[in-house]
This record gives C-alpha cells, sequence and structure tokens, in this order.
C-alpha cells in the first residue's frame, strides 16, 4: 500500500468512526453493536462524534445499556410518562443501531476505496461531508420518530443531546451507572453528563467548522481561514472539565468523582484531566 493511501485509510477511520465502541479480543470477539470498534480504533473527532477524542470500548450489551439511561434520564427530565418514556428509549435505541450500522458500512466503503484508488484532500472532504449527510439523515429518522412518540414539544427538547450520537457520552453513563446511586441523585447525575454531553458536543462542532473552513480555502486557492485558538480551546475545555466536576461533588465521593473524571474524553491528555481532589460525599453511595 502507497503510503498517501495508507494516511488517507487512517483518516477515512478517524472521520467516520462513529457509535460506541466495543470490546474486541484477538481470540474471542463478544458481540458489538454497530458503530463500534475493537481496541486501538480511531479516536472520535468526526461528524457526529459529539464529545471529544477517544472512548471507552462498551460491549454491545453495555452500550444498550447507556442508551437505555441516557433516554430514561431524557424522559424524567422532561416529566415524560411510562409510556412515553418506554417509547423514547425504544426509538433512540433503533436510532443508535441504525446510525452505527450506516457508519460501518460508510468507513468500510471510503477505506476500501482509498486502498484501490489512492486519494488526497479532496477524498477526506469528501468523506467528511458524506459523513455530515449520514448523520443529518440519522437525526431526522429519530426526530421523526421521537416526534411521534413524545410530540413536537418535548423532541424539540430532547434532540439536542440524544442527536448527539455520542460513544463519549455512553462511557461517562455507564461508568456513572456502576455507582448504584438512589434515583433523585442519579437523576441529578444524568441531567449533568447531559450538559456535558451538549457543550461538548459544540465545541467539537465549532473545532470541525474551523477545519472546514481552512481545508476549503487552501484547496480553493485563496486564503485559509484562521486556524483553531487551541489556548482558547484547552482553557474553555478545562473550564467545561470543572463545572461538570462542580455539578457532581454534592452526589458522588472522592473515589467516585476521580474515576467518573477519568472516564471523560481526553483525560489524562493535556486537556484539564488526571486526578480530582476535594471531592465530598454528600448522596452518594
Amino acid at each position: 500500500m502507497k503510503y498517501g493511501q495508507l494516511i488517507v485509510c487512517g483518516l477515512a477511520a478517524s472521520v467516520l468512526s462513529m457509535g460506541a465502541l466495543a470490546q474486541d479480543q484477538q481470540t474471542q470477539q463478544p458481540q458489538r453493536a454497530p458503530g463500534q470498534r475493537g481496541p486501538g480504533g480511531p479516536r472520535e473527532g468526526g461528524p457526529g462524534g459529539g464529545m471529544g477524542f477517544g472512548g471507552r470500548q462498551l460491549s454491545a450489551e453495555r452500550a444498550k445499556a447507556a442508551w437505555s439511561a441516557q433516554a430514561t434520564g431524557v424522559a424524567a427530565r422532561l416529566g415524560l410518562s411510562a409510556d412515553q418514556t418506554k417509547a423514547l428509549v425504544a426509538a433512540y435505541t433503533a436510532s443508535r443501531e441504525s446510525q452505527g450500522a450506516a457508519s460501518d458500512k460508510m468507513r468500510e466503503e471510503a477505506m476500501q476505496k482509498a486502498r484501490d484508488e489512492g486519494a488526497g484532500p479532496e477524498t477526506m472532504r469528501n468523506m467528511m461531508a458524506k459523513a455530515e449527510e449520514l448523520n443529518t439523515a440519522e437525526r431526522a429518522k429519530l426526530q421523526a420518530a421521537l416526534t411521534t412518540a413524545i410530540g413536537a414539544d418535548a423532541t424539540a427538547k430532547a434532540m439536542p443531546s440524544l442527536g448527539l450520537f455520542s460513544r463519549q457520552w455512553d462511557g461517562i453513563v455507564d461508568v456513572f451507572s456502576t455507582f448504584k446511586l438512589d434515583s433523585a441523585n442519579q437523576q441529578k447525575g444524568l441531567n449533568a453528563i447531559e450538559d456535558f454531553a451538549v457543550s461538548s458536543g459544540a465545541a467539537q462542532a465549532q473545532l470541525r467548522a474551523s477545519r472546514g473552513n481552512n481545508q476549503g480555502g487552501a484547496a480553493g486557492g485563496g486564503e485559509a481561514g484562521a486556524p483553531p485558538d487551541r489556548e482558547a480551546m484547552r482553557a474553555a475545555a478545562q473550564e467545561g472539565r470543572q463545572k461538570f466536576l462542580d455539578s457532581m461533588q454534592p452526589i458522588l465521593n472522592k473515589e467516585q468523582l476521580t474515576k467518573l473524571d477519568e472516564s471523560r474524553p481526553g483525560a489524562g491528555r493535556g486537556t484539564g484531566g488526571g486526578g480530582v481532589g476535594g471531592g465530598r460525599r454528600q448522596g452518594g453511595s
């Protein structure tokens, strides 16, 4: 394989890697949910990623449990009935499976094309555009399903988070669910994680837009847009992390808070991760 083709294959995997990751063993591979990857898989940051880089590896069963917890938390936040909650969980789970399967197919096709034909910067831009189109279509399907299940007003309030298709949100919820808090503190925590997912998703969208502007300007022969202000991004990430941890301190003990902090995307990579001090236990178990 030519060096350029190898690079493009890596880019294809990075751009088109979406949904929850799965555990993947060399000798025995457990069942994985659509969109999941094994160890050494690409870091998330492409369209539909929602929450920064990296991602905890979840089995299909744990990924679906995380999706159920996310949807149940959103339903409780919105004050939905038991029947509406059940419908919301079903629609969201089906959407995550559909988006993951479509992403898998697109990624494999893109990588095969790169191996066969080779590619340059234009291929990267095309992949990003197709990934955005895929996620736009999947979000539209989810929105239609939710509108039928819970109504237009509730759907509008649910889509900013449920439409992220974020494996990072999955990973944090997976860790949080192990703490076995009482129902009131469980909901407080799910609300805080949802807020963090949405704010992190917005930051990633801004970064992708900046990258797209730079690539577009260079490809068109004109001036590229201003490069991302990485110091400002780092400061914003640290501020978001601290806000998230502050919201969790009233319900978690120090050990739980540290464990949750380490589950964040980018933890330990220079974005404000690595260790938590001063967590206090008030409502956690």
